[in-house]
């Protein structure tokens, strides 16, 4: 009895033991390849200069990377369903590393695309969400603390990088720092070998049991004579196997290729309403905050601030970011709150004083307002992806997770060219984070509907049910 107990414990989420490394490895991941991305302008502001690539070719190549890095979700499903997410994270890894390598040679714009943006994303995209869905499978209870963890230390990066890129610029140049910045992305494949798989409970131990000769013979005379399986039908008649298969419908190439297809992605997910409701509301965020990072240097610029104040405000943001990201997830999985629930109120939060910074001018009350709205920042992207390993099972949340990653790829392709648009007609950035603000309330109106049209359908079903238990 206690093997068969410790066979049915294995496999289940232990939220701890090697779980705190497959942590180490999923922030060495993120930490590798993901805190290059605030420094692009830095590192390849004078190799785009010397090859007279203006501001929109520059915007072309960051929007093909964000593009791969999320559409590579179509492959994470069915990898998954042949490869562990060690090896797949492994891969991309690599393929990440020898896209930032190749791009030390660059040349021109096209080999930047395809080695920086394109190599580089994919692989990107592979590893993050691979490193995600070891932590949910390492992880239950403790999976926000988990994820606020491994983000916290991609956030520090963040912070510190720029200012080690600048130090390195001034002795290397660009082709020398990169190559240092491949060096230092191949981190990730350390992280990648942390991430072992979870041992799955081994199967039942089959029991022979014997069978005197009288059992053995009515054994025997049970068995059909023949190839074909039957069963004695409530009319008399004998009803064979063969026969059904002959009654079933004959399927198609199309149906069948569609069919295999809608098992491969796991594409039943497009059914769940919850499902496309967390996914939608998460991606227009997600658009919405890709653009305030983008925007905020330029807008501080834009009101008269000096570089060194710009610097500081965002560096704040950062830390109070950071803090939000340790001490947050680990409240909240104790009081075992809900992580849609807690995204939901965060991003409400977020919107409101974002649109109450775009009209402050005074630096007190910006720098007051830049630690709020860091710490919310925060608090909300802890649980974004966590809303969805939320609202499925986990042997479909790496389909999940993949579909999800394509929801926020095809906003960033529509919408953020479309407040990029808005703030050239404008001309003021502070249009533009309000129009960011309307899309996080959309977020919220949408979610809140749901949430709603939920309670009353929960108060309908009881009723009925205490109408049925009067009439019984």
């Amino acid at each position: 009895m206690a093997n068969s107990k410790e066979n049915n414990t294995k496999g289940q989420a232990p939220d701890g033991g090697w779980g705190w490394f497959v942590c180490l490895g999923s922030s060495l991941i993120s930490l590798s390849l993901r805190s290059l991305d605030p420094s692009f302008g830095l590192l390849f502001h004078d190799l785009l200069a010397d090859l007279d690539v203006d501001s929109t070719g520059t915007s072309v190549i960051m929007s093909i990377l964000d593009a791969i890095v999320n559409f590579s979700g179509f492959l994470i499903g069915p990898l998954l369903k042949k490869y562990s997410f060690r090896q797949i994270a492994f891969f991309g890894s690599l393929l990440s590393c020898s896209g930032l390598i190749i791009t030390s040679r660059a040349n021109s714009m096209l080999h930047i695309i395809c080695s920086y943006s394109i190599l580089g994303g994919l692989g990107t995209g592979l590893a993050t969400a691979c490193s995600f869905v070891a932590l949910n499978t390492y992880f239950n209870k403790k999976r926000g603390q988990a994820v606020g963890f491994s983000m916290a230390g991609t956030a520090l990066a963040m912070m510190l990088v720029p200012l080690l890129i600048h130090m390195l610029l001034d002795i290397y140049g660009f082709r020398g720092t990169t190559l240092i910045a491949g060096g230092w992305a191949l981190h990730s494949l350390i992280g990648s070998c942390l991430l072992r798989p979870l041992k799955k409970p081994s199967p039942p131990i089959q029991i022979e049991i014997k069978l005197d000769k009288g059992r053995e013979s009515e054994a025997l005379l049970m068995k059909p004579t023949s190839s074909t399986e039957t069963r004695r039908m409530s009319n008399g008649s004998m009803w064979t196997k063969d026969q059904c298969k002959e009654n079933e419908p004959i399927l198609s190439k199309t149906q069948l290729f569609l069919k295999e297809l809608k098992t491969t992605f796991d594409l039943d997910l497009l059914k769940n309403s919850t499902y496309l409701n967390v996914a939608l509301g998460c991606s227009f965020y997600y658009v919405a905050e890709s653009n305030f990072k983008l925007m905020t240097p330029f807008f501080l610029s834009d009101i008269g601030m000096t570089k060194a104040e710009v610097a500081f405000c965002l560096s704040l943001t950062a830390f109070t970011d950071i803090l939000a990201r340790l001490l947050l997830p680990t409240l909240f999985d104790k009081f075992g709150w809900k992580k849609r629930t807690i995204f939901w109120i965060s991003c409400l939060l977020v919107g409101i004083m974002r649109s109450i910074l775009a009209e402050q001018s005074e630096r007190k009350a910006l720098i007051a307002m830049f630690v709020i709205v860091g710490f919310l920042r925060g608090a909300t992207l802890v649980n974004l992806n966590l809303c969805i390993s939320e609202c499925c099972t986990l042997n479909k949340l790496p389909s999940a997770f993949g579909i999800f990653m394509v929801f926020k790829g095809l906003c960033v392709v529509t919408m953020s060219p479309l407040i990029g648009y808005i703030r050239d007609v404008s001309n003021s950035y502070k249009i533009c984070i309000h129009v960011m603000t309307a899309m996080i309330l959309t977020t919220f109106i949408i979610w809140s509907i749901e949430f709603i049209f939920g309670v009353f359908c929960r108060q309908f079903v009881i009723v009925k049910k205490l109408q049925r238990h009067v009439t019984e």
